[in-house]
């Protein structure tokens, strides 16, 4: 699956932090060093995508044996709001009549300002599922569950032209809905996870 985009349209400093701290492959954190254990009973299958989220972020990751060596990024209460981040299932479903979408049908992951300059995560289908969601009627509603979470249900008439779900960052501040957004972005480039996935977070070892 392709890296998610970010699309800056509007650039400014809330934004520019927002790309700061999604940037694919670039370690960025600067916070606290921590050990972060992870369990579950999909572990080995569950270990790429959690290591993939991290880097998303912009953590140095080194991993083994479900264990996290790492270093936060520079976040209001980063050490409970990372873990969970990486570890939130990711599921999507989109279904309406006669019609039904997950994350197996995701072609690519983005987020882009609206009109108003706020926030939404952009999922855009492969071509199965948009030419899929061409014959439909531009009537029908779809539904988008999010981890069991009904979001704002969209026309067919809305994603008909280029495949493209717009999921919108919901109500706070700006910079609550960017984050958001991102993360988001993130859960949906990087799984679903293929179980529930448990951590603990510790402060790291400075021997290690």
């Amino acid at each position: 699956m392709a890296v998610p985009l970010v699309f800056l349209s509007f650039l400014g400093l809330a934004f520019a932090t927002l790309w700061g701290i999604t940037r694919f492959g670039n370690p960025t954190s600067t916070g606290a060093s921590v050990t972060i254990e992870f369990s579950a009973a999909c572990l080995d299958e569950a270990t790429p995508m959690l290591v993939e989220r991290a880097k998303q972020v912009g953590m140095p990751v080194e991993m083994k044996n479900g264990v996290m060596h790492t270093t936060l990024p520079e976040l209001p209460d980063a050490q409970n709001t990372i873990p969970q981040l990486l570890t939130t299932p990711g599921q999507l479903i989109l279904k309406g009549e006669n019609f039904e979408a997950s994350n197996d049908d995701i072609e690519e992951v983005a987020i882009e300002l609206d009109r108003a300059g706020m926030p939404q995560t952009l999922v855009k289908f492969n071509a199965n599922t948009r030419a899929a969601i061409k014959e439909l009627e531009d009537t029908v509603e779809l539904q988008p569950i999010l981890d069991g979470v009904e979001m704002n249900a969209v026309k067919a008439l809305e994603i008909k032209e280029e495949g493209i779900l717009s999921i919108h960052a919901g109500e706070g501040k700006t910079a609550d809905r960017m984050q958001r957004a991102a993360d988001r972005a993130i859960v949906l480039a990087h799984g679903p996870l293929p179980c529930s996935v448990q951590s603990v977070v510790s402060a790291a070892d400075p021997t290690h």
